[in-house]
């Protein structure tokens, strides 16, 4: 492997741990709470989030619409 990608995976595994750390901390969060407490764009957290769901570390378990004036 090359040392770019030993730098993509240390991150990776960075991002990981405290995405998992955070929701261990204080339990189910949303993408955007998330987002705040990292620093990061929640379409970042939520492409994140996506990923970790697909590797069996996450369960994201519940999507609602959003209420809209009429």
């Amino acid at each position: 492997m090359s040392a770019g990608g030993a730098v993509m995976d240390g991150w990776w595994e960075q991002i990981d741990e405290q995405v998992r750390l955070s929701l261990e901390r204080n339990g189910a969060m949303t993408p955007s709470e998330i987002s705040r407490q990292l620093s990061m764009s929640e379409s970042a957290v939520q492409s994140i989030l996506s990923l970790l769901a697909q590797e069996g570390k996450v369960r994201i378990s519940k999507v609602e619409p959003v209420r809209r004036p009429f």
